[in-house]
């Protein structure tokens, strides 16, 4: 039985997700880049559209965690 993901791994999936949206544009990713802080309107639009896809598989709010994370 595998561990549940605390909020860093959320956030590091979601990270990882957003990379693969973004290569499959033609674009590069490095890793943990934090598309949510991009000025970049296209960088911006991975996260959200990684965030909605966790949402949607896991029911897990990334921006959630991440803000959890950021209270720490």
């Amino acid at each position: 039985m595998s561990r549940p993901r605390n909020n860093d791994d959320i956030v590091q999936q979601t990270i990882a997700l957003a990379g693969q949206f973004y290569e499959a544009q033609g674009y590069r990713h490095r890793d943990g880049f934090r598309y949510w802080e991009s000025a970049h309107p296209q960088e911006r639009l991975m996260w959200q559209l990684a965030c909605l896809a966790q949402i949607e598989l896991t029911d897990t709010d990334p921006n959630e965690a991440l803000a959890e994370l950021e209270d720490e």
